[in-house]
């Protein structure tokens, strides 16, 4: 699978039911603008729909849905990628494909598209580092974002050190999330609890904020995912992943004293908004 260095990458900041079973990624790319296809092989559909869904952060009510058949005749599907390309149309991996849309599904997230299809693997653990020093990226009305600059590394996975691997997830949002490439044994993000062990496996984990949580995700969770409800708590901060490049954290908070190019301590600033714990 193709991906360019510097984009980012998320497994399990979504709360769609295809990322909590471990078989959606969402990759970005270094400008967040344009996308670059994972893969090689023949564009079998492309097919437009529009989405009810209301999302004050998106800028269109409709998306996209890419298939490319790849040389083994698996079907890859990509969402959230305006095509510059046509049906019959064969493309190779790293080739420009389309522009991220930021729709009623991704209106919030980072630019990205979502890919299913592809085998997912993770890394083990190289160079790990609790990570607590932040750069303010950039700044927005409704967000900013701070890249990770003692970052941890799983592979060419870069992210937030935490509990001996990458912490990726969207919390208390969300109420779920992954640990990449190592584990401590402790579930524990700068002395809050991230909550309980759902999953587990050699290289990676899953944790809930509340118990079962996951087990019964398309009964209950995944009905406020759709209604873009919150699961545990309001949207306070996205934890991402890079190939190659800088990790980042979006805070979705305003009116906080921070300016572009500000060195923080994500730590200090992530108890302090959060009070004893984060649910």
């Amino acid at each position: 699978m193709f991906v360019k260095d510097g984009s980012l990458i998320s497994y399990f900041s979504s709360g769609f039911p295809s990322h909590v079973r471990v078989k959606a990624i969402d990759i970005s790319s270094p400008d967040l603008k344009l996308f670059y296809s994972p893969v090689k092989g023949e564009i079998v559909d492309i097919v437009r729909f529009e989405i009810g869904r209301p999302n004050r952060f998106s800028s269109t009510n409709y998306d996209y849905m890419i298939l490319i058949e790849n040389e083994n005749r698996k079907r890859i599907k990509i969402l959230h990628v305006l095509p510059w390309v046509e049906k019959g149309e064969y493309v190779k991996e790293g080739q420009i494909i389309g522009e991220f849309l930021q729709t009623p599904y991704t209106g919030g997230d980072f630019p990205h598209a979502h890919i299913e299809g592809i085998t997912i693997r993770f890394p083990t653990i190289s160079i790990y580092r609790d990570s607590k020093i932040g750069i303010v990226y950039k700044k927005d009305k409704e967000f900013f974002d701070v890249i990770i600059k003692d970052f941890a590394e799983a592979g060419k996975l870069r992210g937030l050190g935490c509990c001996g691997g990458l912490l990726n997830a969207s919390l208390p949002y969300a109420c779920y999330g992954g640990i990449i490439g190592g584990f401590t044994g402790q579930l524990s993000l700068y002395g809050l609890n991230l909550g309980y062990l759902a999953v587990k496996r050699r290289t990676y984990l899953l944790f809930e904020g509340k118990k079962n949580l996951l087990r019964n995700w398309e009964e209950d969770a995944s009905f406020k995912v759709l209604a873009n409800k919150p699961i545990c708590g309001f949207a306070f901060m996205e934890v991402v992943l890079s190939y190659n490049g800088y990790p980042m954290i979006r805070f979705f908070l305003n009116e906080i004293n921070v300016n572009e190019g500000d060195e923080i301590d994500i730590s200090e600033f992530i108890r302090n908004r959060l009070g004893s714990k984060i649910y």
